[in-house]
């Protein structure tokens, strides 16, 4: 068994002698869903890992890991991070060790672990938003959607008794498809574009909240019983088309021993990019250990297995190569995908554009008066943030 105290012999550190065992397990900080956090809990049995695992909600979890490490107290060893929070982060991050600079990643997750060219972070794995259908259900016809009207056509001709013919959450991240469709989009920090300027952003939250006043989107559901609730709807046939991403396939669809199938992905017009990345936080206690699960995590046989039982799209080639066929269908699905804008504000967007989104689904503001508040904030938060560009 290996054990995460042999830091030089599982990832090259900068280190010249065995380090002795740690006084402590590996402090790891993390947003991993359910059933990664099952595969985490295999693994540091599997391997006789001492690590220490504290869960965050991924709604507080930049904010959370913002203050432990400005603060420097209860700092952790090893962080679990949303790529658009690394521009926010990385200069309070240490740069990745040789053995993960080199590992042969896939190029949107190089780029998106990246900044001004340099690795910043160690990618887990690509993500973003695709279309999940029930493997074996008849797809809509034309199919796939070639644009949003094309998707949201299948979607109406979809629905009927006991069945919506689209899901998707009151989201303002789920509402990045219909602003790009529309000519708008976020806005955007490294050039100071608002995004939302025109009257193109309010057409497409008029035509998000549409989709659930006519029925066509499943209603949405109380506040954090989102995922569970879209499952279960999914899993009984009652969402034709599912509009999520690879976080959730492990709730969607069916194991055949350490096998996930069951889901046809296709591409979301439109869609936004991301990626899961690990990084040190300079006022790690323990470096080396924390770069070591790093390196555990990121293996691409860990990653293959990862991929071939949760469906989580691995970030190197070789742990592509060793994934699953949904998986690798994720990853061809997110390849016409675009990242958000690279910059700090973007973190903070979403809680300006996620109560406008509820807020119009709800019927308790217009489009018009939802985007216009959005505005506001949004040019206000331009004139404050810093202009660093993160290519």
């Amino acid at each position: 068994m290996l054990r995460l105290a042999l830091t030089c012999s599982l990832v090259s550190v900068a280190c010249g002698r065995a380090p002795a065992e740690p006084a402590r397990a590996v402090a790891f900080m993390h947003t991993l869903s359910p059933p990664e956090s099952a595969q985490l809990d295999e693994l540091i049995a599997e391997r006789e890992l001492r690590v220490d695992a504290t869960l965050l909600p991924f709604s507080r979890g930049e904010a959370v890991v913002r203050t432990a490490l400005t603060r420097g107290e209860r700092c952790p060893d090893l962080i679990r991070i949303d790529a658009t929070w690394l521009p926010g982060l990385v200069a309070l991050l240490a740069p990745p060790p040789p053995a993960l600079r080199d590992r042969g990643w896939l190029a949107p997750a190089q780029a998106l672990a990246s900044i001004d060219g340099a690795l910043a972070a160690a990618p887990m794995s690509l993500d973003g938003l695709v279309v999940v259908r029930r493997e074996g259900a008849p797809p809509p016809t034309p199919w796939p959607a070639r644009d949003l009207t094309g998707l949201e056509a299948a979607a109406r001709a979809g629905t009927g008794p006991g069945r919506f013919g689209l899901g998707l959450r009151v989201d303002g991240y789920w509402l990045v498809p219909f602003l790009r469709a529309h000519g708008a989009d976020v806005a955007d920090g490294t050039t100071g574009g608002l995004g939302i300027d025109g009257p193109e952003a309010e057409a497409a939250l008029t035509e998000f909240a549409a989709l659930f006043r006519d029925g066509v989107a499943a209603p949405p559901p109380p506040l954090g019983a989102e995922a569970p609730r879209e499952a279960a709807q999914f899993r009984a046939g009652a969402i034709a088309l599912l509009i999520t991403g690879p976080w959730a396939f492990g709730s969607l669809g069916q194991l055949d021993g350490d096998l996930l199938g069951g889901l046809t992905v296709d591409a979301l017009p439109g869609a936004p990019l991301g990626a899961q990345l690990l990084a040190v936080p300079r006022c790690a206690t323990d470096p080396a250990g924390g770069w070591a699960l790093a390196d555990a995590l990121t293996q691409p046989a860990i990653a293959g297995a990862w991929a071939r039982r949760l469906g989580t799209v691995p970030a190197s080639r070789d742990g592509l190569a060793a994934a699953s066929p949904l998986a690798q269908a994720a990853y061809a699905a997110l390849a016409e995908a675009r990242p958000l804008p690279r910059h700090p504000l973007s973190t903070a967007l979403f809680d300006d554009l996620t109560p406008a989104v509820a807020a119009v689904v709800a019927g308790d503001a217009t489009a018009a008066e939802a985007i216009a508040g959005v505005r506001r904030a949004w040019a206000r938060a331009l004139r404050t943030a810093p202009r660093e560009a993160a290519p």
